[in-house]
């Protein structure tokens, strides 16, 4: 009676882990699963060989663990390399900007008495994208009202007119541009002596306002800052004729310029700062 109890039970423990070995097999499982069907054979028929298994599966688990452990740490390193790897491309790339920037300067003629503070266009809103924008600089980097705010033409070769700042912030100022209908700057035909204003429209248009009647203006035209301009430097580009209407009244006609620093999509600016007198 003894002897079927027990041969019963090994037949069922043969079974099971016959059952467990198949499923090894076919599911293709890692050493850690051979660990646990070893543990299990050495409970149900203990011996040398079995324990020899066991410790050979934790030794190749462990071996399996390690590895996983290493691989995770190096995956880590490779993404903080690659974030510092494009951190520096970013940096790289803005210090190329700036440094071409730096060059086109010194190919204009030099403003007298001012440096240039180079600017980021941080935000400029579709809905008001002709009325005003922030730049990432402020008062930390020395900027204040009513300082000119100028980009670079397409070509990159001149300075243009672009607006003066309004509010300034630790980090951040506030420009409001010369296409922003509350704005009104003197300007002149270039070459002609010809003095008028420029008003603007929300757009991409200037309205140049108080052309002295019987004035030789003509689409083409270039229009620069005035010398009555108390913010900007006097024949600083500022942009084009477009059309030259009729008379507005008797004394004076009214045209429409494009400006310059819409030719392309902006996002450098240059604020010139007055150099401090020196005693």
């Amino acid at each position: 009676m003894y002897q079927n109890q027990k041969s019963k039970r090994g037949t069922i423990i043969f079974v099971i882990l016959l059952l467990i070995g198949l499923s090894f097999m076919i599911g293709r499982f890692t050493a850690s699963v051979n660990l646990i069907k070893n543990f299990i054979y050495y409970i149900a028929y203990p011996n040398l060989n079995a324990a020899n298994f066991i410790f050979r599966s934790v030794g190749n688990f462990a071996d399996n663990l390690k590895a996983v452990m290493y691989l995770c740490q190096e995956n880590i390193a490779y993404k903080q390399k690659n974030q510092e790897l494009s951190d520096k491309l970013r940096n790289y790339e803005l210090m190329s900007q700036e440094y071409k920037n730096l060059l086109n300067l010194l190919k204009l003629k030099s403003i007298p008495n001012t440096m240039s503070v180079f600017a980021k266009i941080s935000v400029r809103e579709l809905s008001e994208w002709y009325q005003w924008l922030i730049v990432d600089k402020g008062s930390d980097d020395g900027l204040y009202n009513d300082l000119p705010v100028a980009m670079f033409n397409k070509d990159g070769d001149t300075l243009c007119a672009v607006g003066r700042i309004i509010e300034t912030y630790k980090s951040s100022a506030k420009v409001v541009l010369i296409t922003n209908q509350i704005y009104v700057l003197p300007v002149e035909i270039k070459g002609k002596d010809i003095n008028c204003l420029a008003e603007g429209l929300d757009s991409n248009l200037l309205k140049i306002t108080y052309i002295a009647h019987g004035s030789d203006v003509n689409p083409g035209d270039e229009l620069v800052v005035s010398e009555l301009s108390s913010v900007f430097q006097k024949g600083m580009s500022v942009g084009v004729i477009k059309d030259v209407m009729g008379e507005s009244s008797l004394d004076f006609k009214v045209a429409t310029a494009e400006v310059f620093f819409e030719a392309h999509t902006p996002y450098d600016a240059v604020i010139l700062v007055p150099k401090p007198e020196t005693k």
